[in-house]
Formats: structure tokens, sequence, C-alpha cells
């Protein structure tokens, strides 16, 4: 398939209070929006960009309209270079593209160590628009159909997936209260600001869920997922916390650990009391492969963060390797979580839990997530809301989300060039 145009645009949209993670705080975040066209056939994708979750050292240096400026101009890049070019299909043209953006940020910056979650999450849009560009050249409008090659590790069809709220570090009590009360019960703490706060802060959350009962989790009562985002530096701090949550009983309901050490330390928990999952050091499955070995059980996989060409072929070395899967947020817009949805909805359900998952804290974060809707083609869709801690899918395989359906609003935003 040959690329003959593209086009590119974005949208600022402004968060209700500063978002807290890796020690430090984003208060907005840009949607990229991107087109492609060829043989007249036109396709859209949309990618938040999260400079601070990618690259927290870019972050520091760039701040946060600088950290965007940075990695926009590189999404843009990756369309020059796509233009006028012919690949076979996506996973052909992602891979160039990362070598080739992997170079050009390296240019940019004048650095060498800037982390490969950047380039991967500027590449999103991209990836996104060649693969719904891909499947329409083929008369393909199936989700199914588009990811046949690993069907058998999409064979799931949930009939309900539970929402995974986030909890930063500024979500207060009287909001973790109410969230239990909807019913959420597998709840993303986001911890690593520092080991005596977050040893507080988990007790204070889990004083809260003890109290709820649930039927969706294999014990009856909500589960913890807790993101340290890679803030630990080493055994000893993660232990002492793994030893305090398991004195108060609190260890037994931790379904998920994630990231507690930074992507390019070599320490295995193979042997600790935990289940623990990649997220960020999931660029490729050479790295995933490595830290499945390091004793890490359970992988995050972003198709919003990290293409979704990356986390298909990460989808399937970790069912090779009996490792867990699931889908994580990287609070993206109503119809960017489709391209979410869809891999959740087909993967098989982590140990804990009763049902398929997927985070998003979207709706907890924009300060108009009921416009951020209305850009949605299917924006009305019964699976769209959350009810009860969980999305219904009744309805959703039907329409595969409305992912293949053209956002409007979207399409007004990019121009395309001639």
């Amino acid at each position: 398939m040959r690329i003959d145009k593209y086009a590119i645009g974005m949208e600022a949209e402004k968060l209700r209070s500063p978002f807290g993670f890796k020690g430090s705080y984003a208060d907005g975040l840009w949607q990229t929006i991107v087109g492609l066209e060829s043989d007249g056939l036109r396709s859209c994708g949309i990618a938040v960009q999260s400079v601070l979750w990618s690259d927290a050292s870019v972050f520091e240096s760039y701040g946060q309209d600088g950290g965007n400026e940075l990695m926009h101009k590189l999404t843009k890049f990756a369309l020059g270079r796509l233009e006028g070019s012919d690949f076979s299909d996506p996973f052909e043209a992602n891979d160039y593209l990362f070598e080739k953006c992997s170079e050009e940020i390296k240019r940019m910056t004048g650095r060498g160590d800037i982390r490969k979650t950047f380039v991967l999450n500027s590449l999103v849009p991209v990836d996104m628009a060649f693969w719904l560009l891909w499947a329409k050249s083929k008369g393909i409008s199936d989700y199914g159909v588009m990811t046949g090659e690993y069907s058998r590790y999409l064979s799931e069809r949930h009939g309900k997936i539970a929402a995974i709220p986030l909890i930063t570090y500024g979500v207060g009590p009287d909001e973790i209260k109410k969230l239990l009360e909807e019913g959420y019960f597998f709840l993303k703490i986001k911890i690593g600001k520092e080991p005596e706060w977050d040893k507080q802060r988990i007790k204070e959350i889990w004083e809260m869920a003890k109290g709820f009962t649930t039927e969706h989790t294999k014990s009856g009562m909500p589960v913890l997922y807790l993101d340290a985002n890679g803030r630990y530096t080493d055994i000893g701090e993660l232990k002492s916390l793994l030893e305090f949550l398991d004195s108060l009983g609190i260890l037994a309901h931790v379904g998920i650990f994630e990231e507690p050490f930074d992507e390019t330390a070599q320490i295995d928990v193979g042997g600790l009391p935990c289940v623990f999952a990649i997220d960020e050091s999931a660029h490729s499955v050479a790295d995933s492969i490595e830290k499945f070995q390091m004793g890490y059980k359970a992988v995050a996989l972003k198709p919003v963060a990290k293409t979704l060409s990356e986390s298909l072929r990460i989808l399937e070395a970790a069912a090779k390797m009996g490792v867990g899967c699931f889908t994580a947020d990287l609070t993206v817009a109503p119809w960017q979580l489709e391209w979410n949805r869809n891999f959740a909805a087909r993967i098989p359900a982590l140990d804990c839990v009763r049902t398929g998952l997927l985070e998003s804290n979207g709706n907890m974060n924009y300060t108009d997530w009921d416009r951020l809707k209305g850009y949605h083609p299917m924006g009305g869709g019964s699976w769209v809301d959350a009810r009860n801690g969980l999305f219904d899918l009744s309805d959703f395989y039907e329409y595969d989300g409305g992912l293949f359906e053209q956002p409007g609003h979207y399409m007004d935003v990019i121009k395309f060039r001639g």
C-alpha cells in the first residue's frame, strides 16, 4: 500500500487538576490527529501525547509544552518519511518508522538516551491510521478480520470488562470512596512518590476498599493495582513495601504491581510474593522476553501508547511464555479508547479477576469528557460509559465500538494538502 498524502492536526485538552505521577505533574495533554490517503481512500488516527509517561527526562528538560512540541514534530517527521512510500502491511511500516524516528530524535535533541516509549508514543496515531487505511484498502471493516494473523491470542469475547479507574497522587478520599460506591473494584494506584508516603497511601486506600465486596474478583473483594513507574531504586526498598503490606493483610489483595524499577535496571523479581508487570519497559518482543525471564508475570499492553503493531507481537510472546496480559490507558479520548477496548475485549482475563480489564481514566481527568464523547462517531454506544464498574459489551462487537466509522470532528481538524 502506497501512501500518497498525509495530514496532521492537534488539539490541546486541559485536565481538571494536575495529573501526578513519576514525581511530577502535568495539567494538559495534546491530542495529535493524523490522516493518511492511498489511492483515494482516507483514514484517521489519533493519539494522546504523554511526555511525562513516555520519558520523564524529556518532560524535565523541555517542560510540558516543549516536550509536546518535540513529540509532535517527531510524528510529523514520521509522516514525511511515510509519504510516497509503499509498505505491504502495518508491521513493515511501523518497523521502518521506528528506526528512522529513533535516529531523528537523537538528531533533534543531541541525546542518545531518549526512551523508546517516547518514539512509540509519537508513532501511535500514524500506526492507527495505517492499520485502518490498510483494512479499508482490503475491504475489511471488522477488527477480528483485521488482526486475523493473531486471532489465536485474541480469542475471547468478554461480555463485560472491568473499568479500571486511575488514582493519582492528588485524588482524595471522597473521590476514592465515590468510585467504590459506584462499583469500581480494580483500583489503579499511582505510587513512587516516596517509599514511606507510598505505604501510607496504599494503607489509607485499602482501609476504604476493604469494606466493599464484588462478584467479579476471585477474592470477592476489590483488587489493588499498584503502579510505581520505575521509581524504586533497589530491591530493599521494594521488599520493605511488600513486607509492610503483608503485615497489614493488604498484599494478598494486590493483583498487579507494575514497573517497580527503572526499565534499565537488571533486577530479578521472580522470588517476590507478588505478580509484577511491565509497562514502559515493554517496548518490543525482545525487551519483554528479557523482563519475563526476570520474573515478571504480567504485561500492560497499550495499543494507544506503543502502537497496535508492537502490542500484537508482545501479546504473542507473552502468551507463549504463560504471561498474563491486560490493557492500560494513557488518558485517551473516547474514540481512541476503542483502540484499546477492542484489544481488551478479546484477550484472556488475569487470574485474580473473572472479567476482562480496561483502564479508562479520561472521564476522571479531562475537563469536558462529554464534549470529547461528541467527537466519537458512536459516542452514545452502550459500551462507551462504565456502569457499576463495568463496560457492557452486549452491542459492542456488532460495531467494534465504532472504530471503523469516520470520526467527522477529527477529519475536520486535519487538512490534507493538495
